[in-house]
Formats: structure tokens, C-alpha cells, sequence
């Protein structure tokens, strides 16, 4: 067998989650795909090469034969998301599903889910447009069509907004005292998204015990926290805006009388005062019912970094590193997904 053909499965994920190698699979040395880079033969299953990660050559024999990695992407990386829309969704057969539970490193009955969950749902998030379109093509065989949103679109952050100002005809967003605020009509906001950002932050120092020796950790700090998002977007002068307010750091000046001293209070009365002026905007409050299976292909970001050596007293230094997990680019990619299609829908009303 070719050495190629020992590597060719190791992408592939058992029904537990855990990559597992399939069976062995010999291919036919015609059947292999030379790289155009460096020359090498690889197995015809694989979208890059073995050795130097080249894009591979598509050959009317591999067409048929290759399957997406789909491995996990750091949130930095810029990454093609395949998302099932709930007009083009069919009904799948258990043997449809099944394979394409397993294409996508999904269960049957988490794919099952997603699939009538009744709003637009991530299926993969893949690492290049090839990659993407293979998944597409392939679903579109077993009777599931998809789309394309690129994280260039979807994982563009709102701008922050920390205070409001209610005019009669106009929605005034101020996003610091220094800037220019930006001014919205009513009949210009289309959608407010609702939901919460998580958060938790664990800084851990650890110390080498003797000169040589492993390390323990002899501290451990972890903060948390978890407040209310909204996102607010408007179509302006042909310029589609996007404004996020968290919860606690907004001025809720605008609300007059209403203003209570609880932030939480403050915040469902903000959202009721937007949805009162601003009538024909869609409400999407499902993000927290549906965050669970949207973590399947956009799981919560999560980056360890270190914070150096600090020393503790003399002869003593620790070595300390903080771990941070958040799930606002999750929310951010669903909240931009909506603004999406929300827009498409009224365009295609008119």
C-alpha cells in the first residue's frame, strides 16, 4: 500500500467525536493525485497535499472520491460557513441523513435538530471556499441544500453604542463622547437581535518544582460574566448599519422616566422602546434557544495566552498564563447571518 494511503482516513471522526482511522483503503496507483507543487502522489480522498498542503488537482476520478477534513478553526482564522436555509431543506431519508450526519462529523439526531430547528443553521464551518463547495455538492446529492457565508461577512462585529438618543423620526447612536454620532429613521431599522454573551476568564500561575522538575500550579484566579447583547441593524443610505449594546456598559438616559436602577429592568425596557418607534423591524430573540446546536459548528472561541514570569518573592518565580472563553463570535456570526437574510427578504418582497 502506498504511504499516501495510511494517512488517507486519519480525518475522519467516530461517532463519539474522536478521529478514528476507517479501514484501510488501498488505491490504485492511477487513481492517485500528483501534486502539482511538489510532485508527490496523494490519495485521492484528500483536498490538499500530505506534504506541503498545496491545493491538490481535481481529477474526474477524485471528484467522487474526496471528503472535506472540516477540522476545527481558530476563531482568527477567516473560514467559509456551509448554512442549511429553512425553505431549501427537505425531508431526508435515514440513510440520507445518517451519511450525511457523517460527512458532516455530525450525529444523526444533532443533524436531525438543526434541521427543523426553523431558522437559518450552521452545518460546517469550513477552512477554504473548496472545501465549502465539496460539502455543498455533496449534501445537494443526498437532498440538503445549502449556502455559503464567508466569516469576512458573517464575523463583522456591530459597532458598540453606548448611549441612545429617542427623536421623534430619528434613531441617534452615540458610540463615545468624542464621536460623531450616527442617525437612523425608524422605518430604516430592519432587525433587533437579542441574546447573551458568556464569558470566563481563568489565569493560572504554575512553578517548577526543583531545577528540572514538572510543574504545579500554585494559583488560580477565574472570573465570569454574562450579560445581555443586543444588536440593532438598519439599511441607510444604501449602507447596511450595525450597532451592539451590552447591558452593562450603556447610558439608559434615553429611556427618561421609564430608566429604572437595575440594568436587567433597563435593558427590556431599551428593547421595548426600539420595537414600540421602529414597528417593522423583526424580533429575533431564539439565539439562547438555539445556542446549543449552533456550537456544533461554531463553538465558543476559546485562547490561551501567557502573561510571563512573575516573581513571587526572591528565588521564587511563577509562570502565568490566562485562558479566555466567550461566545460572542458565535453570537455575532448568528446576528449577522439574520441581518443577511433579513435584508434578502425584503429585497425580494419588493
Amino acid at each position: 500500500m502506498a504511504r499516501e494511503d495510511e494517512f488517507a482516513g486519519l480525518e475522519e471522526l467516530g461517532p463519539n467525536g474522536v478521529r478514528e482511522p476507517e479501514a484501510a483503503r488501498p488505491f490504485a496507483p492511477e487513481q492517485m493525485v500528483a501534486c502539482d507543487e511538489c510532485l508527490r502522489a496523494n490519495a485521492p480522498t484528500r483536498l490538499s497535499c500530505l506534504y506541503c498542503g498545496a491545493a491538490l488537482p481535481r481529477t474526474e476520478q477524485s471528484a467522487a472520491l474526496r471528503r472535506p477534513v472540516l477540522k476545527k478553526l481558530e476563531e482568527w482564522e477567516q473560514g467559509f460557513n456551509v448554512v442549511t436555509l429553512p425553505r431549501a431543506t427537505g425531508v431526508l431519508t435515514s440513510e440520507d441523513a445518517d451519511e450525511a450526519a457523517s460527512l458532516l462529523r455530525l450525529d444523526a439526531g444533532g443533524l436531525k435538530e438543526i434541521t427543523v430547528a426553523g431558522r437559518a443553521m450552521p452545518l460546517a464551518r469550513a477552512s477554504s471556499a473548496d472545501e465549502a463547495w465539496l460539502v455543498v455538492e455533496r449534501l445537494r446529492a443526498l437532498g440538503l441544500n445549502t449556502e455559503i457565508f464567508p466569516d469576512e461577512v458573517l464575523a463583522q462585529r456591530p459597532t458598540r453604542v453606548r448611549a441612545f438618543e429617542f427623536e421623534e423620526d430619528t434613531l441617534v447612536c452615540r458610540t463615545g463622547p468624542e464621536a460623531e454620532p450616527r442617525r437612523v429613521l425608524w422605518p430604516q431599522v430592519v432587525l433587533l437581535v437579542t441574546g447573551r454573551i458568556v464569558s470566563r476568564r481563568v489565569e493560572v500561575a504554575e512553578r517548577k518544582r526543583g531545577f528540572g522538575g514538572r510543574s504545579e500550579m500554585v494559583d488560580a484566579r477565574e472570573l465570569a460574566s454574562d450579560e445581555e447583547v443586543l444588536d440593532v441593524y438598519a439599511k441607510s443610505d444604501g449602507e447596511d448599519a450595525g450597532f451592539r449594546i451590552l447591558s452593562g456598559g450603556f447610558d439608559y438616559s434615553c429611556l427618561g422616566e421609564a430608566k429604572g436602577l437595575l440594568a436587567a429592568s433597563n435593558f427590556g425596557a431599551l428593547v421595548g422602546a426600539l420595537r414600540a418607534r421602529a414597528p417593522s423591524a423583526v424580533h429575533d430573540e431564539d439565539y439562547t434557544r438555539l445556542r446549543p446546536l449552533l456550537s456544533e459548528a461554531w463553538p465558543a472561541a476559546e485562547r490561551t495566552e501567557s502573561l510571563g514570569l512573575r516573581r513571587e518573592r526572591v528565588g521564587r518565580v511563577n509562570t502565568e498564563a490566562v485562558t479566555t472563553v466567550s461566545n460572542e463570535g458565535q453570537f455575532t456570526r448568528y446576528s449577522r447571518l439574520r441581518q443577511l437574510l433579513v435584508l434578502r427578504a425584503r429585497a425580494e418582497s419588493l
